[in-house]
C-alpha cells in the first residue's frame, strides 16, 4: 500500500480514472508494460499465469499499485492482474511514472522501499520453497 502522498501524486498524474468490472484482466504476464495502476476500489487478482502453487495470486486493494516494477524497468509485466470485483483505477503511463521519479525525491525513494520490499517477499518465498523441498527429502 501506498503513503497518502504517493496516492495524491499518482491520482494528480493520472491520465484517466477506470472503471473495470468484475474479470476483466487489465494486463497478462508478458505484455509490453504500458504503465502502473493505483487501485482505488475494488479488489485486484495478481498472480503468475500458470497458476504457480509456489507463488499464490496476491490480492491488492485500495491504496495498492500493479505493475510498478515493470513500469520502472521497461521491462514485460512479470504477473497478470484481473479484477476482482467491480474496480475503479487510476492509470499513470510509463512515461509520466519516469520524469515525475526523476524530479520527485520523495516519491522517488518510496518506490524504492516498495521494489525493495516486493524482493524481499519474492526471496523469501523462494527459501520457503527451497525449504520445504529438504524437507521432504
Amino acid at each position: 500500500m501506498v503513503s497518502p502522498a504517493m496516492r495524491e501524486e499518482l491520482l494528480r498524474l493520472s491520465m484517466r480514472i477506470i472503471r473495470e468490472p468484475k474479470g476483466k484482466v487489465l494486463f497478462r504476464q508478458g505484455d509490453d508494460a504500458q504503465g502502473l495502476y493505483l487501485v482505488c476500489s475494488g479488489r485486484v487478482s495478481l498472480g503468475m499465469e500458470q497458476g504457480n502453487s509456489a507463488f499464490p495470486p496476491r490480492i491488492v486493494g485500495p491504496g495498492g499499485v500493479l505493475g510498478l516494477p515493470a513500469t520502472v524497468a521497461g521491462s514485460p509485466y512479470s504477473l497478470t492482474a484481473e479484477t476482482l470485483d467491480k474496480t475503479e483505477l487510476a492509470f499513470v503511463p510509463r512515461e509520466l511514472v519516469l520524469k515525475t521519479l526523476a524530479t520527485n525525491q520523495e516519491l522517488c525513494f518510496e518506490v524504492m522501499q516498495l521494489l525493495s520490499s516486493e524482493i524481499s517477499g519474492t526471496r523469501n518465498a523462494i527459501r520457503q520453497i527451497g525449504s520445504s523441498r529438504e524437507h521432504r527429502a
